[in-house]
């Protein structure tokens, strides 16, 4: 990563852009290599295997969380316009669509569970970064398997199911992590 072009950029200075790097790297999301600068942190397969596990407890608390909430009508009309559109996203097999609302939906999910340490321990792991790193591993047969999965999530918290929602949730991730386990080496480091 270029720190000039990334100042200029954001209009920030060069100073807050290393403050940024440096909180990065810290967190493990960047590296520095001597001599040749910063660069976006490529995850092992046990690595990203490890956030899918938390994520997996996290994702599906949200889910718990959700069911139990009084929703209100924008909230319920929101769930079912996402899984409208994944829906439509699924019909088409229009994957970067579906992953677009797949992330929006995960997201919509943890806001309405309302609960502030589940949102930031979400947002550890949830990376957009991996998705980065693996880009193309969805296919059409998974992603009609994930939104089966979204449908009867919705459906869980719609209804104000906090067990049906969380176990949906969780398997749904779980399915998700075993994805990932079978992915060919070159995707990871």
């Amino acid at each position: 990563m270029i720190e000039v072009d990334l100042a200029e950029e954001f209009s920030v200075g060069r100073g807050r852009i290393r403050e940024i790097f440096k909180t990065l790297v810290g967190e493990g999301y960047l590296e520095f290599i001597k001599n040749r600068g910063v660069y976006v942190r490529r995850f092992t397969r046990a690595e990203i295997l490890e956030m899918g596990r938390v994520r997996e407890v996290l994702e599906g608390l949200a889910a718990r969380l959700a069911a139990e909430t009084e929703l209100t009508v924008e909230q319920r009309a929101l769930l079912r316009a996402l899984q409208n559109r994944m829906d439509e996203a699924e019909a088409s097999n229009d994957v970067d669509r579906y992953n677009s609302e797949n992330f929006q939906y995960h997201a919509a999910i943890c806001a309405i569970a309302n609960n502030r340490h589940v949102e930031q321990s979400l947002a550890r792991v949830r990376l957009p970064l991996y998705r980065l790193q693996l880009p193309r591993s969805f296919s059409s047969d998974s992603m009609a398997s994930s939104n089966r999965d979204h449908q009867v999530i919705t459906s869980s918290i719609l209804a104000g199911k906090p067990d049906a929602a969380e176990a949906a949730m969780r398997a749904h991730v779980h399915a998700g992590n075993q994805h990932v386990a079978r992915l060919a080496e070159e995707h990871f480091r």
